[in-house]
């Protein structure tokens, strides 16, 4: 985590100065060229995904542009957001100027199907068990539920992985069906 904190100051400075120096334990630089900074200004957007409470969030909350946290649950993402939002508060950085996401892997199937037999194309080589633990795999309006219930816990958006779509790409369709009731 000392490494990820370093590459985290390092990309921000890279971002935001020209010729940026920095000596730490892991990396250093010494005023390389980074032309063209980006389009977007004054930097390109700047994402951190993960919830670790003591570094992470800190470093979001320095740092970052947006946050993907929570993994898809409610229950974590309010947990995980409540911490960011004090660290914002020790650095002085609006909570608010903070997008804050979550991502959910989804699988949707017809109420009634067998998972197991819906899932057999997009399992490929990935375990059984760790398939039907890493992804909610159900009916659209349960999944719609879910996502719901995400953004009432103050969520601005959710990412999906559909495992098996190259496969399959009605699973896209069926997840644009759901996005759409948010729209």
């Amino acid at each position: 985590m000392a490494a990820f904190r370093e590459a985290t100051e390092i990309i921000y400075k890279m971002w935001t100065e020209d010729k940026p120096v920095y000596n730490g334990k892991y990396y250093s630089i010494d005023a390389p060229i980074n032309e063209p900074k980006g389009v977007r200004k004054p930097h390109p957007s700047f994402w951190i995904g993960g919830g670790g409470p003591k570094v992470t969030l800190k470093l979001v909350a320095q740092y970052a542009d947006a946050a993907n946290i929570g993994g898809g649950s409610p229950e974590t993402f309010k947990e995980k957001a409540d911490i960011l939002r004090g660290h914002c508060e020790k650095v002085g950085r609006n909570y608010d100027d903070i997008i804050k996401s979550t991502n959910f892997n989804v699988f949707p199937i017809d109420k009634g199907d067998d998972p197991q037999k819906a899932t057999e194309k997009a399992l490929g080589p990935m375990n059984r068990e760790k398939f039907d633990r890493d992804n909610l795999i159900t009916t659209e309006d349960e999944i719609a539920n879910k996502v719901e219930a995400v953004l009432e816990a103050g969520a601005d958006y959710v990412l999906f992985y559909i495992p098996g779509v190259a496969y399959d790409l009605d699973l896209l369709e069926r997840v644009e069906n759901i996005t759409k009731r948010f729209a």
